[in-house]
């Protein structure tokens, strides 16, 4: 399978190993990418992170997609972690409203447990997508 095919396209089917190499390789290419802008000074880093951050979800999606059909489920299980961690991330704005005033209370809660619960729900389903069995 070409480069290209593993991460930027959502069908096929990849292994175990497979889907771990490509994690690996994703992550510590965002870094690089991260660290070179950190360098050069071209982007402003949150907006670099943020591109990233977009484009490493991407690939995690096809990369989850292929484990998936691999391991005989629905490819389109891969969407459900990924919203998770999206609707967790972006309750953050709940907590900045609540520190400056602008909310009440119990936004607050959600805002410091809503990206901790969609990390986990990420980090969790990543495990168990790349544990899965092989199914023949």
């Amino acid at each position: 399978m070409s480069i290209v095919k593993l991460f930027l396209w959502p069908r096929g089917r990849i292994g175990r190993l497979s889907f771990w190499r490509g994690l690996l390789v994703v992550l510590l290419a965002a870094f690089a990418a991260d660290l070179a802008n950190y360098m050069a000074g071209t982007i402003h880093p949150l907006q670099m992170r943020f591109y990233l951050a977009l484009a490493c979800l991407f690939v995690w999606l096809c990369l989850a997609a292929k484990r998936l059909e691999d391991a005989g489920r629905s490819r389109f299980l891969a969407a459900i972690p990924a919203a998770l961690l999206i609707a967790g991330l972006a309750s953050v704005a709940f907590l900045v409203g609540a520190l400056d005033g602008r909310g009440p209370a119990p936004t607050t809660m959600i805002g410091f447990f809503g990206p901790l619960a969609g990390v986990a729900a990420f980090l969790g389903a990543t495990l168990w997508i790349g544990l899965a069995k092989t199914k023949a």
